[in-house]
């Protein structure tokens, strides 16, 4: 994400980074991903009650937990859902190619 933030930010647009941990554990997860090779430009939230995924219907109950599905959501400045993308799994997500051609067309680019 965060290589690629100059090509998201450019379209106008801003990441926000939402993980359904606590902020310990999002520190934690932050620090051993491929994110910190970079300063972080954009801002983390920690969703420990699941709030974002609950309001989004992102989680699913599995076995003795609930999962949370990676998730990309545009969201324009009037807060009108532009482009919602459920994965299936933890590496299912939309290129930042396709990202791009979905912010040109909200943006009328």
């Amino acid at each position: 994400m965060q290589s690629d933030y100059h090509r998201i930010t450019k379209h106008n647009t801003e990441i926000v980074f939402v993980n359904p941990e606590d902020l310990e554990r999002s520190k934690e997860f932050i620090a051993k991903s491929k994110m910190t090779r970079d300063a972080i430009s954009f801002p983390i939230l920690a969703d420990p009650e699941r709030t974002v995924a609950k309001s989004y219907v992102i989680e699913k109950p599995i076995e003795k937990q609930i999962q949370v599905f990676p998730s990309s959501f545009l969201i324009d400045k009037e807060g009108t859902l532009r482009f919602k993308y459920i994965g299936t799994d933890p590496y299912d997500r939309p290129t930042i190619e396709h990202l791009e051609e979905i912010l040109a067309m909200v943006n009328g680019d």
